[in-house]
């Protein structure tokens, strides 16, 4: 077994979520007005009969949990309460105080655990994120998350090796497949401008081809390169003009992408290489 090998964790993806699982899992629970820790990682909010769960990644595990701790900005629990009120059972509610939530630091594969964790708990109060991983049922191998964590940096930077021996293509000849992965935009005079992520790839290309109000990379390439304006609509600065929407699809004429498929530390992988590179229009640093 390898496990600082970028290659051996895309092909062993479900086998090291099943042990990163069971690890939050086994965690002990705490009340929301516990003391977190400022770090990456994953956590698993629950009722104590463990009917209703809710299951996520932060980049600051302390900060989403006093969000998740308060009824006004708490995701889990506004759902909660949606599920109960479409029962009729608004009288036998719970408060925030009867559920417990447990935590545990990822170094690389947060936001694979999240959607593995949605699939695999289940996690009935989540919204979004459904379907991206598939269910599965094995022994963990107790040891095997922790030794992925362990070699995290090295894992990374053979991702890094993957990602610039991948064919680049012509923006709009692109082949590019439905998967979960990472994609990189060069210009051809300016450079690196973009990297990003997705649980599908494909549909973000078709985002970013289409027009802006879905798109960052749109949405950062017209202000900061082309010097428009975006227009706000529901409070929200979302869209330019048609005439500048074609002129930011005309830029996007003289860029080419390539992509990786990644099964496990996408969300890793993005973050060191836009910390490295110079791209443009990454704006979360």
């Amino acid at each position: 077994m390898t496990t600082n090998d970028w290659k051996y964790c895309q092909k062993n993806s479900d086998l090291i979520l099943i042990s990163g699982l069971s690890q939050l899992k086994n965690q002990n629970r705490n009340n929301f007005d516990s003391v977190f820790e400022n770090d990456y990682g994953n956590y698993l909010i629950s009722d104590i009969n463990n009917n209703w769960n809710y299951t996520g990644e932060a980049k600051n595990l302390s900060r989403r949990l006093k969000q998740h701790s308060k009824e006004k900005t708490s995701t889990f629990y506004r759902n909660y309460l949606k599920f109960e009120k479409q029962k009729g059972n608004q009288k036998r509610q719970l408060k925030i105080s009867n559920f417990e939530v447990r935590t545990i630091k990822t170094g690389i594969g947060r936001k694979e655990l999240e959607e593995f964790g949605i699939v695999n708990i289940p996690a009935n109060l989540n919204k979004f994120q459904l379907g991206k991983r598939n269910f599965r049922t094995a022994k963990a191998n107790t040891k095997l998350w922790f030794e992925i964590q362990t070699n995290r940096q090295e894992i990374i930077e053979q991702g890094e090796k993957e990602l610039k021996k991948a064919k680049s293509y012509n923006w709009f000849s692109a082949i590019i497949n439905s998967h979960a992965g990472l994609y990189w935009v060069e210009h051809k005079t300016k450079g690196l401008i973009y990297i990003g992520e997705s649980s599908d790839v494909f549909k973000r290309y078709e985002t970013h081809s289409g027009k802006t109000y879905f798109s960052a990379l749109r949405r950062n390439l017209g202000e900061t390169i082309l010097g428009f304006k975006l227009q706000t609509i529901n409070g929200r600065k979302r869209y330019f003009s048609d005439i500048e929407d074609r002129e930011i699809t005309k830029f996007l004429m003289n860029c080419s992408i390539k992509t990786l498929p990644i099964s496990f530390g996408r969300f890793e992988l993005e973050e060191y290489l836009i910390r490295k590179n110079n791209s443009l229009l990454n704006r979360k640093k």
